[in-house]
């Protein structure tokens, strides 16, 4: 939110901790001075980067927007390698629990995204914030609305890389089910069939060559047919 009456400038912003938590950080500012607002976490995570020597309240100002744009930054940079090393591990099949880390990252970049284009728009040229500044000022600005922009196309770019690794890890969890319902399904049909009390069965299927034959041979033999006619299928397909 950016509010503008007379002489001052009141912004609220969300920055980024060492956990990536999101924290409102309050500027208000005018010719006299700057008074930032914000818990004890947003106000350490801009300690490092605040501009030093510098009397001019306006770029301070903006400098401290520009330090939100970076620590949004850096916590992406974090996400990403993160990222890689969740896709790497996902080769073949990956554990539940590695694609429970893909969908928390995946709702946490939404939610980082969203700020950050929040953000973007609140710094836009055509904003009364920029017109209410001078032109070094606008400048630099305009950095930090960029730093937002690029800041929301990464989010943007590893919520659909995510997307698209768990899209595949759903194929292949399918993939391996349909074979395992294939493989059982003429050990169903042949269970199903000799468990029935037959006269004829019972007169005859009681001997050890029987057993080998109808019980075990008769069903490897279904389940091989079977899987050899899915695989020709599957490759005409």
């Amino acid at each position: 939110m950016a509010a503008l009456s007379d002489d001052q400038i009141s912004l609220v912003l969300l920055i980024l901790d060492e956990d990536r938590e999101q924290h409102t950080l309050r500027l208000h500012a005018r010719d006299r001075g700057l008074l930032v607002v914000g818990d004890d976490k947003a106000l350490a995570a801009i300690k490092a980067g605040l501009p030093v020597g510098s009397d001019d309240t306006w770029s301070v100002l903006v400098g401290l927007v520009l330090i939100v744009a970076r620590r949004c930054e850096e916590a992406l940079d974090e996400i990403d390698e993160r990222c890689q090393e969740l896709e790497t591990q996902a080769i073949g099949y990956a554990s539940s629990p590695q694609r429970r880390s893909m969908g928390r990252l995946r709702a946490e970049l939404f939610r980082i995204g969203e700020t950050q284009a929040a953000q973007k728009n609140l710094l836009s040229a055509d904003e009364e914030l920029s017109q209410s500044l001078g032109e070094d000022h606008q400048r630099l600005l305009a950095r930090a609305e960029t730093a937002f922009g690029a800041n929301h196309s990464m989010t943007t770019r590893l919520y659909a890389m995510l997307g698209d690794v768990l899209n595949e890890q759903d194929s292949v969890v399918s993939e391996r089910l349909t074979l395992v319902a294939t493989i059982f399904l003429p050990l169903t049909l042949a269970t199903g069939f000799f468990g029935m009390n037959f006269q004829w069965m019972l007169d005859r299927l009681d001997a050890l060559p029987a057993f080998i034959v109808f019980g075990l041979a008769v069903p490897g033999l279904l389940t091989v047919a079977t899987l050899f006619f899915i695989r020709r299928l599957t490759r005409s397909s």
